[in-house]
């Protein structure tokens, strides 16, 4: 088992996990990311990829597939680290 220290643990990479990287890096905060799926966006760029969202303030439309991809343009440059395809059990 590796032992890591980082500022903030995000369990979950969907688009409130995300945007969760994004408040955290403007405090100038580090991240790691832990999701599931093989892939950052949660359900909105899983099955939802095409499906028009409507409820994003500022945004009046857009699809999940573009708004995962926006949101990890917008945390680029705060380098998360990325753990996907792990399942959080424990952290100490």
């Amino acid at each position: 088992m590796t032992i890591r220290q980082t500022d903030v643990v995000i369990i979950g990479a969907g688009p409130a996990g995300l945007f969760s990287v994004f408040q955290a890096g403007q405090l100038g905060l580090k991240c790691e990311v832990i999701d599931i799926l093989e892939q950052p966006g949660g359900q909105c760029a899983e099955l939802y990829p095409e499906k028009p969202i409507y409820d994003i303030p500022g945004i009046p439309h857009c699809s999940g597939g573009s708004l995962t991809t926006g949101l990890m343009a917008q945390i680029e440059r705060f380098a998360p680290i990325f753990h996907l395809g792990a399942q959080a059990d424990q952290l100490e």
